[in-house]
């Protein structure tokens, strides 16, 4: 047996989310890095990608006026219930605009 048929990775749907949000979070911050920056090598918007990318989602989390916080405080919610609703009905708001936009 090969090392890679013994790794067997579980990940659950709240899990998912997040490696999602992040994936989307390290493309949207490339894209605005190549924006600002259009002669930067790609190893260096890569490099802004993956910071700006991991870093946004990480203070928002710890930002106590966050949606997501601030949904929690009052509801008594959990976060693992709360982040993927929140996610999913921004998600859903960004593609009403983008749709209002193109009109």
């Amino acid at each position: 047996m090969t090392m890679a048929s013994k790794v067997n990775f579980k990940i659950s749907k709240s899990e998912a989310a997040y490696i999602e949000h992040y994936f989307y979070g390290i493309l949207a911050a490339g894209l605005a890095a190549h924006e600002i920056a259009p002669h930067d090598s790609l190893k260096v918007v890569a490099g802004k990608a993956i910071v700006g990318g991991l870093l946004a989602p990480i203070i928002a989390r710890i930002n106590p006026k966050s949606l997501v916080n601030q949904i929690d405080s009052v509801t008594g919610a959990p976060e693992s219930l709360t982040a993927p609703i929140v996610t999913a009905a921004l998600a859903d708001a960004q593609k009403i605009v983008a749709t209002e936009a193109t009109k």
